[in-house]
């Protein structure tokens, strides 16, 4: 690019023509008032207007290979952007990544890093991991120069592509869950934990496919287990679990199961005496009773990526740890269920 300085008695239609101006301007023309925004390409004819500017103007000539702002952030948003992502715009170099419907945002960081330690190059996102609703803004790209070389633009397309999708979200499939529960409740206990479970997991789109309620008997609950996973759930749910008993009932029945233990304990607060096991490739995720009716555990943390069709691994959970005091500054992670009203 090739910047240049004009005095209003300088300016000229051919001068200025194809030309980027590098300031907004607000200037008085034969109608009145009028805007031009930085970043514009000028025209011919509005070189009369340009004259009235009082000092000296300041203009970009783009050379063979440059790139307007707003065709690199186009093109930087079209390269990143995956599966369940709309864009919006450009507005002064920013092209606005929305979510296309409700699921869970999934950012690749590490791509995400190195198409930002390129010169010029910006995109921005929400925390991975996060559930987003429909259209929820959930990132954006930015160059901050009016001109950059193109060539910085095909390296920043060229990792998105190796990388794709770095910006995603993934849908909630409405897969159906099955509740094993261990504790007696009754009454008004048992209405609103039943309440808890049908509101959660309804907001994802997905049916309770069930509700046990089991005695202590661990081939009654191995049973209701293996009914469930028939019946083709997607998730199952052990309340009522004591996590720390390794002869406790439930544990027992998966073990009868063959069911692999994925990880004991969960990095985070509340809920950390959760456990996952995995039965072939439906998880079943262990957690006390009363870890149903918060709406801000650990528990609420991962329906999202159970219920998006996502495995969730060991190493998933041991990362819980970074930001894992769950209080009320950590309300952006969770479903907007969390900041309803019980």
């Amino acid at each position: 690019m090739r910047p240049i300085a004009l005095e209003p008695e300088e300016i000229t239609p051919s001068g200025v023509a194809g030309k980027i101006l590098c300031n907004d301007l607000v200037l008085a023309g034969d109608t009145g008032r009028a805007r031009l925004n930085k970043g514009r390409i000028l025209r011919a004819e509005d070189a009369d207007l340009l004259r009235s500017a009082s000092g000296e103007l300041h203009l970009i000539e783009m050379e063979p290979g440059d790139v307007h702002e707003d065709d690199a952030s186009t093109r930087l948003a079209w390269a990143v952007a995956g599966d369940g992502i709309a864009l919006k715009g450009p507005s002064e170099s920013q092209t606005q990544l929305r979510a296309a419907y409700r699921g869970l945002l999934d950012v690749k960081v590490e791509a995400l890093q190195q198409i930002n330690e390129l010169p010029d190059m910006s995109v921005f996102t929400l925390y991975d991991g996060q559930p987003v609703t429909e259209g929820k803004p959930v990132g954006a790209t930015k160059v901050t120069p009016l001109v950059v070389p193109g060539n910085v633009v095909a390296r920043a397309e060229a990792i998105a592509r190796e990388e794709k999708p770095v910006v995603r979200v993934r849908p909630f499939l409405g897969g159906a869950v099955g509740v094993v529960v261990r504790e007696r409740i009754a009454g008004k206990a048992r209405e609103r934990f039943e309440s808890a479970i049908h509101m959660k997991v309804g907001w994802f789109g997905s049916p309770v496919s069930g509700i046990a309620y089991l005695p202590d008997d661990a081939s009654r609950i191995a049973e209701a287990i293996e009914r469930f996973v028939a019946d083709g759930v997607s998730l199952i749910l052990a309340a009522g679990v004591n996590s720390t008993d390794p002869l406790d009932l439930t544990i027992q029945a998966l073990d009868r199961l063959g069911a692999e233990t994925e990880r004991r304990g969960v990095p985070a607060h509340p809920g950390s005496t959760c456990w996952l096991a995995y039965l072939g490739e439906v998880p079943v995720f262990g957690l006390a009773l009363c870890g149903m009716f918060s709406r801000t555990t650990v528990l609420d943390l991962l329906l999202p990526r159970f219920l998006s069709g996502s495995r969730v691994r060991a190493v998933d959970i041991a990362r819980f740890g970074h930001g894992g005091v769950l209080g009320k500054e950590m309300a952006f992670r969770f479903p907007s269920y969390a900041a309803e009203g019980d």
